[in-house]
């Protein structure tokens, strides 16, 4: 009877696997957190933009409520919008990436599995 081990470069290649699996879970609980403060943004600008233009705003500021002027909200709001943006753009590449390369080792770790060559890279 023949025992099937898996062989050491296989157990290393199945390791990185599950990491980069673990690095696109964090990945896409970041972006789900960035989702979730844009909606936040994008409702909060739309709700000031119906407002006239001499309305009173007030900004938390931690424990504490500050008078600000509509076009400081709407500015400072702006900026919050395209920051998180582009860290949204930034985390869609990534998971892109993690992504491409969690499916190029699942065929690796597959082949190797099978007996087949791995491919070179």
């Amino acid at each position: 009877m023949s025992e099937r081990t898996i062989p050491p470069n296989v157990q290393q290649q199945v390791l990185r696997l599950q990491q980069l699996q673990q690095s696109l879970s964090l990945l896409l609980t970041e972006k789900q957190r960035i989702e979730s403060e844009l909606a936040e943004v994008n409702a909060a600008l739309e709700e000031i933009n119906k407002m006239d233009d001499s309305a009173v705003l007030f900004k938390a500021v931690g424990p504490v409520l500050i008078q600000t002027s509509k076009e400081k909200m709407v500015a400072e709001l702006t900026e919050r919008k395209e920051l998180a943006d582009t860290r949204l753009k930034v985390i869609e590449r990534q998971e892109a990436r993690a992504r491409a390369q969690i499916e190029s080792l699942q065929k690796e770790v597959q082949k190797l599995l099978s007996g087949g060559q791995a491919s070179e890279q």
